[in-house]
């Protein structure tokens, strides 16, 4: 069966980032704070749990796993909510690290529950944890090794202790204990059906595959009830997802509000070669094999995202293009403009982008700035014929020269009308095949590298839906290599659309050799500069 989640709003993921992530400064629920006398007996339990996690291990933690358990615990003990994330190189031991936590946890909260009511009275019943990952076989992984910890020798002879006499069973996809503790492998597959279970530890093991809106809208609600401790575990890629919008997250809210707990944790092949000889030799061997500067070794162990490498580009250029001394230009007469038009398919929206061009000051290799003037979204408008009014009433207000439309679908259609509707303009659909959106990607790939376009970026502006709708497509915006095509689409996922940059690609290419130039004299610098 498959299930039809509906893919999170802006809002929701700002509200996710802010309340769960980052936490208003005047709320204390992420930051508790402790009097001395807790905080004390917080240490005190989380010290003690640390010496059971290594003895149902049978190996103690290294020196850079050790931070990341104690922080794992310590969320549960004192109940915050936290969502923590750890970033550690391949084969590391970042699974066995949660598998050996929570194997400790599941047996020993609901006995301390006795002793500490105030602190572990919601554990007197059991730890209810939530084991997932992107597919099943990597669901199975960590939660077999949660399974392989609890049936362990060290483990086994500790629930037989007198004063905890606990035992396992298992069923399907659950291991419990006979005190309720529980932990449930699933997948967190965008077209898995998750049933609505409840738990107070989540686990969301190699995240950075994982579906958004999976983990936004499915799993994390599962901890709603009980403010569950959530961890997020694995490794870079090459687009930004939940896994890192996290991380990032963390990062910021450690070092902008110096946040006295610790949510993100990062151990990179050097750090874990310090504690781990064989580690060393086993990437020594991996760095001349693969090269230090390859793809595979900076994902896997050097812990970098190469964002670069399968993005479009990347939010700090965005920002960096930005004039944030320039408004939307409501009209335009001075010099010819150039429009892009990518026409609606199914849950797309219709987007009309703006741009003026600097005819007359091509730099040494023919580049000319472009500036986007303005964007009119037709989204909650499906009727053509209204459409079509729209558009030209639109562009009545610009001097405009020529219009590229994507001839994809039913652009062929929209060009022809759009021709007769404005005679005086030049319409032209322009080929949706793979060569022909090789050139235009390209196209403006190379602007955005060499600085050659430009878009306004003034407070009032980014308070519109049209910017802050552009911005989010450009930052989506993924890279896909197909033979000798280089072509760039929005993510598979709910929610994503590019509409905003292919009709920001289809005005650009009307600028190139490709394209005759108009004769324009400029007799100054109309932006100022």
């Amino acid at each position: 069966m498959t299930a039809t989640i509906e893919a999170p709003t802006d809002a929701e993921l700002e509200a996710y980032f802010t309340e769960t992530v980052l936490e208003p400064e005047e709320s204390a629920l992420e930051e508790p704070e402790l009097d001395d006398l807790t905080q004390e007996t917080v240490d005190f339990i989380v010290d003690k749990m640390l010496l059971v996690v290594d003895r149902i291990s049978g190996n103690p933690l290294y020196d850079y796993q050790r931070p990341f358990a104690r922080r794992v615990i310590e969320s549960m003990v004192i109940n915050d909510g936290a969502t923590l994330t750890a970033l550690f190189s391949r084969q590391s031991g970042k699974s066995e690290t949660v598998a050996n936590v929570v194997a400790a946890i599941m047996i020993m909260f609901p006995v301390l529950a006795k002793v500490y009511p105030n602190l572990l009275g919601d554990f007197r019943r059991g730890v209810w944890v939530g084991a997932f990952a992107p597919v099943d076989d990597q669901a199975d992984t960590l939660y077999g090794r949660i399974v392989s910890r609890l049936t362990g020798e060290g483990a086994i002879e500790l629930m037989q202790d007198p004063d905890i006499m606990d035992g396992i069973k298992a069923k399907g996809r659950t291991v419990t204990l006979n005190s309720g503790s529980l932990v449930r492998r699933q997948t967190c597959h965008p077209r898995a059906t998750i049933e609505g279970r409840t738990y107070h530890l989540i686990l969301i093991d190699e995240c950075q595959g994982a579906d958004d809106t999976m983990v936004l809208k499915s799993i994390t609600p599962m901890g709603a009830s009980t403010d569950a401790t959530m961890v997020m575990t694995g490794t870079p890629t090459f687009q930004k997802n939940v896994f890192y919008k996290t991380i990032q997250a963390n990062k910021r809210a450690q070092a902008e509000r110096g946040k006295k707990r610790q949510n993100h944790f990062e151990a990179d092949y050097k750090l874990v070669s310090k504690s781990n000889p064989k580690y060393k030799k086993h990437c020594l061997k991996q760095r001349i094999a693969m090269g230090v500067d390859s793809p595979e070794f900076k994902l896997a162990y050097r812990l970098i995202w190469m964002l670069e490498e399968g993005m479009f580009t990347t939010s700090e250029r965005l920002e960096e293009l930005a004039d944030k001394s320039m408004q939307t230009q409501k009209a335009w007469y001075r010099t010819p403009v150039v429009v892009g038009i990518d026409p609606a398919r199914k849950q797309d929206s219709t987007v009309v982008t703006v741009m003026y061009v600097d005819w007359d000051r091509p730099d040494e290799f023919g580049f000319f700035e472009h500036r986007i003037l303005n964007w009119l979204d037709l989204g909650g408008t499906k009727n053509w014929e209204t459409q079509y009014h729209r558009i030209v009433e639109f562009l009545s207000s610009y001097n405009v020269l020529r219009i590229g439309v994507d001839a994809g679908g039913v652009g062929d259609a929209v060009a022809e009308r759009l021709q007769i509707l404005m005679p005086h303009v030049e319409v032209r659909a322009l080929g949706s095949d793979r060569k022909e959106q090789t050139k235009r990607w390209k196209h403006l790939y190379q602007l955005i590298e060499r600085g050659k376009i430009i878009w306004p970026g003034h407070a009032k502006t980014r308070e519109l839906k049209t910017y802050n709708r552009f911005i989010q497509q450009m930052e989506d915006l993924q890279l896909q290599y197909t033979g000798p095509y280089m072509l760039a689409e929005a993510p598979n996922e709910s929610g994503a659309h590019d509409d905003y940059a292919d009709s920001c690609a289809l005005a650009a290419i009307l600028t190139t050799d490709d394209h005759e130039m108009p004769e324009v004299e400029v007799t100054s610098d109309i932006f100022g500069r």
